[in-house]
């Protein structure tokens, strides 16, 4: 039995000598410890998705658990031990009793800065993107078409500039090649990426951004009328210069119904583009880009 002023019962922090890949925390166990590694090194693994991964690693004089032990947030990885290491264990009944000799003002003072740490941390290693899939896709429309990329270096750069997990773009990559967007070759020891038509991914994330809206995407939204003019644009001679009255007079002739209304509406599409004297010539660029969408549209919806 305990007697006299059990504020000065103070629980003493254990130390202990661990061997490399001896398991320092584990998730799963419920415990909330502060974990200070003394010598030696520790590293966070994330096993999602069947693959192992450092997330991060520890060195003498870093801790974690504090945001555990004070703010009842769980740490979310286990901690091994990659050499053999020293390390302090401070336990929940241990921080209790040593928190009991301190005044109120000190304990919010220690829970403020707990809390803006974890803030810190948050905001350092957050994803600087929300659609993985779509990130990846306009990384990769900037590269050269038809261009052996070893796929461990486009995934470390990818990795850097977003932070997103290895795991999770070895799978957007998977994604983009069953779109048929880019062809994943596996040939010896090294995976290579080659970019069948960096067109394609830049349309793909246009579309992206259209739905994220919830608004409707031009290219699919065009009527029957529409998808015909567009192709019979398409064969028109590109170098080809008429005002307005002569396209719709034009197309008229071909059997395809063009007014004034229609006119405006395919130049908002940029089927066209000024050429001087109130002349009009085809949009090369534009059109392709219509008529790619369109060809690829399966695959762009994901519907394979």
């Amino acid at each position: 039995m305990i007697t006299g002023d059990s504020r000065k019962k103070v629980i003493p922090p254990t130390r202990s000598h661990v061997k490399a890949g001896f398991v320092v925390y584990s998730p799963d166990s419920g415990k909330r410890n502060i974990i200070i590694l003394d010598e030696g090194e520790l590293a966070a693994i994330d096993r999602s998705n069947g693959l192992k991964s450092t997330v991060f690693k520890m060195h003498p004089g870093d801790l974690i658990g504090v945001a555990a032990l004070l703010e009842h947030e769980a740490f979310r990885y286990p901690i091994e031990a990659t050499s053999d290491s020293t390390i302090t264990v401070v336990t929940e009944e241990c921080m209790e009793s040593e928190l009991k000799t301190l005044p109120l003002w000190m304990l919010a003072v220690i829970k403020s800065l707990s809390s803006k740490t974890r803030k810190l941390k948050e905001a350092l290693h957050k994803t600087r993107c929300e659609n993985t899939l779509k990130s990846l896709a306009e990384f990769c429309s900037h590269l050269e078409a038809k261009k052996d990329y070893a796929i461990k270096d486009l995934a470390r750069e990818f990795q850097w500039m977003t932070k997103i997990p290895k795991p999770t773009i070895q799978e957007e990559f998977k994604a983009l090649a069953r779109r048929k967007f880019l062809i994943l070759d596996n040939n010896g020891e090294e995976t290579s990426v080659r970019i069948a038509n960096p067109l394609l991914l830049q349309i793909f994330v246009d579309y992206l951004n259209a739905t994220e809206k919830g608004g409707n995407w031009e290219p699919f939204s065009l009527d029957l009328n529409q998808k015909r003019l567009l192709v019979k644009l398409s064969a028109v001679d590109q170098s080809q210069e008429m005002d307005a009255p002569a396209w719709i007079a034009f197309f008229t002739a071909q059997g395809l119904k063009l007014d004034v209304a229609g006119w405006i509406r395919v130049q908002q599409f940029g089927w066209f583009k000024p050429s001087g004297d109130n002349a009009f010539a085809p949009n090369t660029d534009k059109i392709k880009y219509y008529l790619a969408a369109l060809r690829y549209e399966t695959n762009i919806r994901g519907v394979l």
